[in-house]
């Protein structure tokens, strides 16, 4: 690490189990953030704060002034415009020892596995079902670690998934709930602070994973509610009957019916 590096990152240096060894870790790292919406804005900027060395920010999406009460990284002026770029430029102001680099291409089924393929971490920030199925099975597939989060109203979740040790997500929800079953954020709204603290917790699990540590949410799926301000980790197993990472992969991919808690949008 250069001098400015030991500077930038001394407060977390001196941590009692993060040292020269740990950033290093960080600063080799390459990690796919998938999605620049709610969740994407604070674990993508966690992640370059932290000094992960080279992040890239998969949205398809532009700015809309609803998305400002939570969406931080973008400004009024930005209406209009793509989000991946404007996160990627503004993360790279912000601290320009790494890489970010913004990818303005839609996550299906059909390209999830080339696309995903070759990260040390994917954190998860996307807003549907079809995509949040297609991240976890590629993941799966190429053996990356993914971080999942999701967010409604004033209740949040959190997961970690190390594939070939953890439950992944098509383990704890085998199946998509039916259309219109889970109102979107737009029918029933959605807190800014609420994707800030999981996406916050999404990002603490990844940089520690990253770096060495050890990390709290393998196999426990983490509930969040702000209303009661409660927070309930609930135990999670694998599934040997799990079409993702059971004893054989059988690609699933789901339809696209709506959009579906917070992420991208």
């Amino acid at each position: 690490m250069n001098l400015n590096e030991i500077k930038r990152y001394s407060r977390q240096l001196i941590l009692p189990d993060f040292g020269t060894r740990e950033q290093a870790r960080l600063k080799k790292a390459k990690v796919a953030v998938t999605g620049a919406g709610g969740l994407g804005c604070p674990i993508s900027t966690y992640l370059t704060l932290a000094g992960v060395g080279e992040i890239h920010i998969f949205d398809f999406d532009r700015v809309e002034l609803s998305n400002l009460n939570r969406q931080f990284l973008y400004t009024p002026s930005d209406v209009g415009k793509p989000k991946a770029k404007l996160a990627a430029e503004r993360l790279g102001e912000i601290n320009p020892e790494i890489r970010v680099e913004g990818i303005e291409e839609r996550i299906t089924y059909d390209n999830a596995f080339e696309l995903l393929k070759g990260y040390d971490a994917i954190v998860d920030g996307t807003d549907n079902f079809a995509v949040r199925y297609a991240v976890n099975d590629a993941a799966v597939v190429n053996r990356v670690p993914l971080f999942h989060g999701a967010a409604l109203m004033y209740e949040g979740r959190a997961m970690s998934i190390i594939p070939g040790e953890t439950a992944c997500f098509r383990c704890v929800f085998p199946e998509p709930p039916p259309a219109g079953m889970i109102p979107t954020c737009r029918e029933a709204g959605i807190l800014g602070s609420v994707v800030g603290i999981v996406g916050a917790i999404q990002a603490s699990e990844a940089i520690r994973y990253l770096a060495g540590l050890e990390i709290g949410l393998k196999n426990r799926l983490l509930i969040v509610n702000v209303d009661e301000m409660r927070f309930e980790k609930v135990r999670i197993a694998r599934s040997s009957e799990c079409t993702a990472c059971g004893e054989k992969f059988v690609p699933r991919p789901v339809e696209e019916v709506c959009v579906v808690e917070e992420g991208d949008e």
